[in-house]
């Protein structure tokens, strides 16, 4: 087994480190952690207690992983989690915090890339393939869908929800969920458009994309209550995955959904 551990570094004899990891100078690796093999912690990089990352991250300088909640209802001594998936970049400055609750984990998926100083707080989720741009700051709580794209200082409230393929635009405030496929922009944030090159990205077909648009429209468009607007979305679309993955979401929100404005409604008149 080849794992190199600098003479700098600290890495607690109860941590599991996995076959051909590079851990640098001056990172910490503590308790119970478990790094899985081909990861690389390049210096200055903090792995609490708890903390379990897949194989094949690059992790760079002064990141901070499985650290205490910042949550004051969190109380010490209580053995919180943090999972991270395979195959993720991390840039520098990043903080993923654990869990608030006693057996809570914060958790990000695969092949994700997080950028300078973005921070994910306590019990947050966040999927696959999603990118956090420079700065981009998740609440407590919250859920970030597959494919998701946060831009650059932008900010979600605890417990909102950004679903698979959305984007949040950057400075954008996210204080309601974002449903999937859309793109949302401002201060506070609301949905604009439908993300297609998003919905591109992550493997969806044209005619899906055109799905959605419709069912957008069907959903905010016009002047009628949002539960009547579903049951059209259903009669004019039936079931299928993408649109059952979209009314779900609406079905499951809990903050409220970040409406389009009245401004939107003329950037959304096309198929």
């Amino acid at each position: 087994m080849s794992i190199t551990i600098d003479k700098l570094a600290v890495v607690h004899p109860k941590a599991e480190i996995g076959d051909h990891c590079f851990i640098g100078p001056f990172c910490t690796v503590g308790e119970h952690a478990r790094i899985g093999h081909s990861t690389t912690l390049r210096s200055h990089v903090i792995v609490d207690e708890h903390t379990t990352i897949g194989d094949e991250c690059d992790v760079f300088p002064f990141v901070t992983l499985g650290i205490q909640s910042q949550d004051l209802k969190y109380q010490k001594g209580s053995t919180t989690h943090t999972t991270i998936g395979n195959r993720n970049i991390i840039r520098e400055y990043v903080s993923i915090h654990s869990g608030t609750e006693a057996n809570t984990e914060t958790r990000l998926g695969d092949d994700c890339a997080l950028l300078a100083h973005a921070h994910v707080a306590h019990n947050s989720r966040v999927g696959n393939h999603v990118t956090l741009s420079h700065s981009a700051t998740l609440g407590g709580h919250v859920v970030i869908g597959d494919y998701a794209n946060l831009g650059g200082l932008s900010a979600v409230h605890q417990f909102c929800q950004v679903g698979k393929a959305a984007m949040v635009a950057g400075f954008a405030k996210v204080t309601q969920d974002v449903l999937p496929f859309t793109i949302a922009d401002g201060y506070p944030a609301h949905m604009r458009v439908v993300n297609k090159i998003g919905m591109e990205r992550a493997g969806y077909k044209s005619n899906e994309i055109a799905d959605i648009r419709k069912a957008f429209r069907l959903l905010f468009m016009r002047e009628m209550r949002l539960e009547l607007a579903v049951d059209e979305v259903l009669k004019s679309l039936g079931t299928k995955p993408h649109i059952d993955l979209l009314l779900e979401a609406v079905a499951n929100s809990q903050r409220g959904l970040a409406r389009p404005e009245s401004a939107t409604f003329a950037m959304n008149t096309g198929d």
